[in-house]
């Protein structure tokens, strides 16, 4: 049986080529049974081939549904309209309309990569207390609370699956504006840049027997070196002290991660991990090198086995062979079905053939088509090809 299928959308891409020209070109073009729009999302730029509003589109932040203010009470942290879905509920139109294209739809929700002006509570600080303001911390309470709150207010909507963007930490060098460092990072220096140090990691490293003060001033000379352009000493960060504050991180992740399921199915919607482990190493030139992504979770707070959700991964890359590695290995160590997210455009895809084979590879229970606003149109007609090939 050929697995789910749908295609991610963005709210300039439905307000500005019209919510049924988009379903109509998933359905009759695409060839997918859904349709998943980006709920809430980050800043970005965006080249968008064939949308008549925009060419090229920057920032867009925010949600494209109508937030229920009542869901928020007591917060700080409150959802804000996205400027690209022009005043409208994007996301109430969709499931209006849906049907009569026979499609369903999903909700595709980015939850703590929030670039926002300013600096908010929950905000990510490093190990020099240096603020990201582009990402929330999971360890904080209110930041809990807001990404639940977010989750009841978008399972208001008709949707059949929430698919969960970074409901975790993010890495160092992920989405931050023109991020520039000119000094000779190593790759723990990197790694230890990228890690939150607020007051909520420290005591969650705390509870479970994890020094946080130690690492930390482990950590700072660790870094201090590199940005001195001296080599750190080896002795500097005890070998068991960085893993085991990045398993305290997992136990964050997995305990929100359970409630965000439950809050989903109290309103019967299924909750989906989109994972990111692998589509950052292969996003920049879809060339991912040396081991797959999900060795790589931990970085980000995500611990595969014990998720309480099925996941899908995002196996961007050129090569069907590397979707086979990285779907596979992420089904072994969850023991249950992948879903699998695909780019059926450059630098990913040069052919329905080569798009079928990754379908064939993958051998997901779901697969996801990145993204309708971002892909020529030609592109389309290459995935109902592909899913016809794939399934002879």
């Amino acid at each position: 049986m050929a697995p789910t299928s749908s295609l991610f959308c963005g709210p300039l891409d439905l307000a500005g080529e019209g919510v049924d020209t988009v379903l109509a070109n998933a359905v009759t073009r695409a060839g997918v049974d859904r349709i998943a729009p980006a709920v809430a999302y980050h800043d970005a730029r965006d080249v968008l081939p064939h949308n008549p509003r925009r060419r090229v589109a920057t920032g867009g932040a925010g949600v494209c549904f109508v937030p229920d203010p009542g869901l928020y009470q007591g917060l700080a942290l409150r959802p804000r309209r996205s400027e690209f879905a022009a005043g409208r509920d994007l996301l109430a139109e969709v499931c209006e309309r849906a049907p009569g294209h026979g499609a369903a739809v999903d909700a595709w929700a980015v939850y703590l990569h929030d670039d926002h002006p300013g600096v908010r509570p929950g905000t990510v600080r490093n190990l020099f207390g240096d603020p990201y303001p582009h990402v929330l911390c999971p360890a904080d309470p209110e930041v809990r609370a807001y990404a639940v709150a977010l989750t009841r207010d978008i399972c208001r909507y008709p949707v059949g699956t929430l698919l969960a963007e970074a409901p975790h930490w993010l890495p160092y060098e992920h989405g931050a504006g023109h991020e520039r460092c000119s000094a000779p990072l190593d790759d723990t220096a990197r790694l230890l840049l990228g890690l939150c140090f607020c007051a909520h990691c420290r005591q969650a490293a705390d509870t479970r027997g994890v020094p946080a003060a130690d690492l930390v001033k482990a950590a700072r000379a660790h870094v201090e070196a590199c940005l001195a352009g001296r080599p750190p000493d080896p002795a500097t960060l005890p070998a068991a002290l960085l893993p085991a504050y990045l398993e305290a991180r997992c136990d964050v992740v997995s305990a929100l991660l359970a409630d965000l399921t439950a809050e989903a199915a109290a309103a019967g919607v299924a909750f989906r991990l989109l994972d990111l482990s692998a589509g950052l190493l292969g996003w920049a030139d879809g060339r991912p090198a040396g081991p797959p992504g999900v060795t790589r979770t931990a970085e980000l707070g995500v611990r595969p086995a014990d998720l309480p959700c099925p996941v899908t991964v995002t196996a961007y890359a050129r090569d069907p062979e590397r979707v086979r590695l990285e779907t596979a290995a992420y089904r072994a160590r969850t023991g249950g079905p992948v879903g699998v997210a695909l780019r059926p455009m450059t630098p990913d895809c040069h052919s329905a053939e080569n798009l079928a084979q990754k379908l064939r590879a993958a051998a997901a229970d779901r697969v996801d088509f990145y993204h309708y606003g971002l892909s020529p149109l030609p592109a389309l007609d290459l995935i109902r090809r592909a899913r016809a090939i794939a399934a002879t």
